[in-house]
């Protein structure tokens, strides 16, 4: 809907460039209320409080979208692309709150909008934050009526003088003692009109994506001082704020650097602090401090000594984990735990983010190779819906183009591994839920896709991308990038063109068939005649992966299997990127190499799970050597293996309607476990194994068709089952 349609005659209103502001107004209610309901929208983030009690536990308020269009951003300004723009807008019911005499407050921060970061500048630049409301009573004789936002509110700097997004926040509780005023009566004589702006140009909607909320509390543990500061750890990586109180009285500044590990002196190290630091002015009372319009990233925690850390907030999207693994391999389960911890510390404000303190961004890459991880294993049904409008919004409309962050931020990427996002992520949405609207609405933006690849190929291979950006294939190998792009990019364009042909057999659009095929045909002999080594059977030497990535499209000949996996046999480690590690893996284990799988996943090499899981990672790193980020769920992409392959979950068409168990029972793991939740219900997987039997216990929901196919083929019913089979 338009603007009008969701706030009435409602004025966006401004304080103009300023991080934090405080705004505030008062009216009457002249009747006996039956009910009143306020939309709200701050952009970036607010806090809604009315007659002095906060409204929501929603952290942050406002979804990180691709707002509205503005004249710097780098994809219209540069390339002359153009974007589509989303707005949303939260509902709540205030009835309960409101007396004969009201106070409206609003604390609103840049946020996401207008994103700050003193290593590189402004980040985005939407304008200045912004606050749009509408309040629509009912009263109790049945007449309405309604409260807007205007130029009647007034506002005041916050005692947040600074916000930086990525860093922190510089709180003043000293100079600037506000009071009480959220509450109606307050003296704001001396606070400034608000000035009416123009409503941003978008759609607007109300969402229904979890929101940010503080999840949980860790109670950080002091492990050490430097002449300058307390050392705490919280024990685990993690995304949220630290919350300080101060030691003894008076006016002091109380400060705070995180990191997530710590240097040779056990101090905070600066590699990977990133930046993030908070500074806080006291008061003298005994008061808790903490972070309000950001998060940090951080496992480790420097407290100067005039403060001490009370506790810990966990703060990401309120999602739930609807899944479980155990096995007999603890190198399995630490994959499993630390996945989960990566990715929810990786989901804040409807975006699933590469890292949640460098970047914060929905890289489109990063995001399709997790995507059916967490759908698997997270109650993330309606914050992938969110994100996938994000996806379409960042497709341009001129060219079929789709951005490497959803919501645009300019950044680095490639036009296949990134954009084909715009394919997998619906499929996968389908796969998990049964929902075909997704292919429905995505088909004709995938052939958009295929436009702009086609206008960047030369000779049937896409060999580049916009002028002057990045133009990626494989990603954060462990040594040199040797695997060329123009090759992983042509992977990706076959893959998605397969993909396509999915979603027209299940929509029944036989009229594309013949096309896509023999689009497929021109594409896979491109790639054969460029890169395969009819001498040797190899596509680019074997190098990082490469046969992996030829096999999965059905390319090359017996030799190209039969020499990847005399490869990963010699090998005892990961050679492999982002894509190709996933790539590997899967392979593997689909061609009937599940002990290969097995070993490559639990191998102790210096480039391994293993290797991170011994240098004591709660998070995944960002590269197999630890550069930059230690928490990011790229390399998690293999955890759904664990599911299914070495449980087995498996399904025929969508929704997990028609489920097929069909465990790869691997030497060395002679238990596994674990259960999903699907739309249908929990699905549950059990087995021991001895010399002569495997012993099942199976939980199947309701309505659903299952079989366990282990040496041979048994139907499962509604319920748990129990099964033990002669090896």
């Amino acid at each position: 809907m338009k603007a009008t349609e969701m706030f009435g005659a409602a004025k966006w209103t401004s304080p103009g460039k300023n991080d934090v502001s405080c705004i505030r107004g008062e009216f009457g209610l002249e009747k006996p209320l039956a009910s009143a309901v306020i939309n709200i929208c701050g952009l970036g983030m607010y806090e809604l409080c009315v007659n002095g009690k906060r409204i929501g536990d929603d952290r942050f308020g406002t979804l990180y979208t691709d707002f509205h269009a503005y004249e710097s951003q780098a994809c219209t300004k540069v390339h002359g692309e153009k974007l589509n723009h989303r707005i949303y807008v939260s509902k709540y019911d205030i009835t309960a709150e409101l007396e004969a005499q009201n106070c409206i407050g609003v604390t609103l921060a840049n946020g996401w909008y207008r994103a700050r970061y003193t290593k590189w500048g402004v980040v985005n630049d939407y304008g200045d934050p912004k606050l749009c409301f509408r309040i629509e009573l009912e009263y109790s004789d049945g007449s309405r009526g309604e409260i807007l936002s205007g130029d009647w509110l007034k506002w005041t700097q916050s005692n947040i003088l600074s916000c930086l997004f990525f860093e922190g926040e510089e709180q003043d509780y000293n100079s600037i003692r506000l009071g009480e005023w959220t509450k109606p009566g307050y003296d704001d004589s001396a606070w400034n009109r608000l000035a009416e702006v123009e409503a941003p140009d978008s759609e607007y909607l109300f969402s229904d994506c979890p929101p940010d909320r503080i999840i949980r509390y860790i109670k950080p543990k002091l492990i050490s001082e430097t002449e300058s500061e307390f050392i705490y750890d919280v024990g685990e990586n993690i995304t949220g704020t630290p919350i300080l109180k101060q030691r003894g009285e008076g006016v002091e500044k109380l400060t705070f650097r995180v990191s997530e590990r710590l240097d040779h002196f056990g101090n905070i190290e600066d590699y990977t602090n990133h930046g993030q630091k908070s500074s806080f002015v006291t008061d003298g009372s005994d008061r808790e401090y903490m972070l309000r319009f950001c998060w940090n990233g951080f496992r480790y925690v420097g407290v100067s000594k005039n403060a001490k850390m009370v506790s810990c907030a966990v703060i990401h999207s309120d999602i739930a984990v609807t899944s479980d693994f155990r096995s007999d391999d603890s190198l399995l389960d630490w994959l499993y735990e630390t996945y989960i911890r990566t990715q929810l510390d990786n989901m804040h404000c409807g975006i699933p983010s590469d890292c949640p303190q460098c970047e914060k961004r929905g890289y489109t890459g990063d995001g399709e190779l997790v995507c059916e991880c967490a759908m698997l294993m997270l109650d993330a049904q309606k914050f992938y819906k969110k994100w996938l409008g994000d996806i379409a919004d960042c497709q341009d409309t001129i060219s079929g183009h789709v951005q490497y962050t959803a919501p645009y931020t300019r950044c680095g990427g490639g036009p296949g591994g990134w954009g084909c996002a715009i394919a997998e992520v619906p499929y996968i949405y389908y796969k998990t839920y049964g929902d075909r609207s997704v292919l429905e609405e995505f088909l004709p933006r995938v052939l958009r896709y295929f436009d702009y690849l086609e206008a960047h190929s030369e000779n049937d291979l896409v060999v580049s991308d916009q002028k002057g950006e990045w133009c990626l294939g494989d990603w954060c190998t462990p040594e040199e990038i040797k695997i060329p792009e123009p090759y992983v990019n042509n992977y990706f364009y076959i893959k998605t063109i397969n993909r396509l042909l999915e979603f027209c057999e299940v929509l029944g659009r036989d009229d594309l068939v013949p096309k896509l095929e023999e689009l497929a045909k021109v594409k896979k002999a491109a790639v054969v005649a460029k890169y395969f080594d009819g001498a040797t059977g190899d596509f680019c030497g074997g190098i990082q992966g490469a046969n992996a990535f030829a096999v999965d499209l059905g390319l090359g000949d017996e030799r190209t299997l039969s020499n990847m996996v005399a490869h990963y046999e010699r090998e005892t480690w990961y050679d492999t990127g982002i894509f190709g590690t996933d790539i590997v893996t899967r392979v593997l284990f689909e061609k009937g190499y599940a002990d290969l799988a097995y070993r490559l996943l639990t191998s102790s090499g210096k480039y391994s799970f293993r290797e991170w899981m011994s240098s004591g990672c709660t998070t995944l790193p960002e590269y197999w050597t630890y550069n930059r980020s230690q928490n990011h769920p790229m390399f998690g992409a293999v955890v759904r293996y664990l599911f299914t392959c070495l449980l087995g979950i498996g399904q025929e068409g969508a929704g997990y309607r028609k489920l097929r168990i069909e465990p790869k029972l691997v030497n060395g793991l002679n238990y596994a476990e674990g259960h999903i939740t699907t739309v249908h219900g929990k699905v549950g997987v059990r087995y021991v194994k001895t010399d002569s039997a495997v012993s099942f216990r199976i939980e199947i929901p309701e309505g659903v068709e299952a079989v366990l196919v282990c040496g041979g083929e048994h139907k499962l019913s509604a319920g748990v089952n129990e099964l033990t089979i002669s090896r």
